[in-house]
């Protein structure tokens, strides 16, 4: 799923070519293209599709050379990650029939242990097609972090082998059933979270054969179903323009709210240490990189930071940026905006992009 705005990550983050398309944490290497190498791990390049949309398509395109053209599908205007998973099991059933399991992953994540990555992606298929449930991953929570959702394991109905005989006790130590899906809460409910030791963070991560995926979407999520099935074949010439007549009838919903919370056919993995993050504000961009011996983050080659600790400077252009005296700060220059906010009110910077298109500033977005 490639098709995200990443207003959080505004000024860089722009219409065409958003957080995904940009190398925020490896120096020339995209979120998008880091996503894409994992898979290789574990799937042929060859059968990945890559939902996007049509304003991004063109730098997408220009970052992954190697992907078959027929593979990257652009969506006319985005619904939701309901619609858009809908959309590409259609695509792969067409091409390899329902039984096939298919992944389904962010294009903006980091993961930084590939290894275990690919070791659970492998038993999460093998879940997939010896069951048929809708599988998921969670990740230990090391924080009480108040930017992801959570999934509440239920130890009281753990997963057997007399269940699962073709899995052994040791995989199924990780596998449980899901008792329920917690929207991103507030400071104090996250703490009980991570307290209570039987919640993992939501990574959006999800694991299903199609029939299995797409028989939920049809109960749960009718409408999208109805218009995602009336649609021609991907190869067929009309099918972009009947993609967005049935776009523009499509209410969004996202696939966490409109199927996972509902379905009773869920398991969750809980990942190792796998060194996974969403990327999801600027702040989380300073978490994972490397400090100075100020605590400081700096990406540029025309930055100082005098007297100042705990600070994100960017500047992508020759123009100078000096910082003096600031602590827990974060300044992003890309040469036609430049942000500075606290690092703490990261996860605000999306009502800026609110701000520009209600006065009407779109050059910058």
């Amino acid at each position: 799923m490639a098709g995200g705005v990443g207003s959080r990550f505004w000024p860089e983050s722009r219409a065409r070519k958003p957080k995904q398309l940009l190398d925020v944490i490896t120096p020339g290497v995209s979120l998008l293209q880091a996503t894409l190498d994992r898979t290789r791990l574990f799937a042929d390049i060859a059968d990945t599709i890559i939902v996007t949309n049509e304003v991004q398509r063109e730098e997408l395109e220009l970052q992954i050379p190697d992907i078959p053209k027929e593979n990257i599908v652009s969506e006319p205007f985005g619904r939701n990650t309901a619609t858009c998973i809908a959309l590409a099991a259609r695509i792969m059933r067409e091409r390899s029939g329902e039984e096939t399991v298919m992944a389904v992953l962010p294009a903006d994540h980091i993961i930084r242990n590939e290894a275990e990555f690919a070791r659970l992606m492998k038993l999460a298929a093998r879940l997939a097609s010896d069951t048929h449930n809708l599988i998921t991953v969670g990740i230990h929570p090391t924080r009480a972090e108040t930017g992801f959702g959570y999934i509440q394991l239920d130890d009281e109905h753990l997963p057997s082998r007399q269940e699962l005989p073709n899995f052994s006790e040791f995989e199924l130590r990780d596998v449980f059933n899901v008792k329920r899906f917690a929207e991103k809460p507030d400071v104090d409910t996250a703490r009980r979270f991570v307290e209570s030791g039987d919640f993992l963070w939501n990574s959006g991560i999800f694991i299903w054969r199609i029939d299995a995926i797409e028989s939920a979407l049809r109960q749960y999520t009718p409408e999208i179903m109805q218009q995602i099935e009336s649609l021609p074949a991907h190869t067929d010439s009309a099918f972009d323009a009947s993609l967005r007549d049935a776009y523009s009838t499509i209410r969004g919903v996202s696939i966490d709210y409109g199927v996972m919370e509902q379905a009773p056919n869920v398991f969750v993995l809980r990942a190792g240490v796998l060194g996974w993050s969403d990327v999801g504000s600027w702040d989380e961009v300073f978490r994972l990189a490397d400090k100075d011996l100020e605590n400081n983050v700096i990406m540029g080659s025309h930055v100082i930071a005098r007297n100042s600790r705990g600070c994100l400077v960017i500047s992508r252009n020759d123009q100078l940026i000096v910082t003096y005296g600031l602590t827990d700060a974060i300044v992003v220059n890309t040469g036609d905006a430049i942000l500075i906010t606290r690092r703490d009110q990261a996860q605000s910077v999306r009502e800026i992009a609110d701000y520009l298109k209600r006065h009407q500033m779109t050059e910058f977005l």
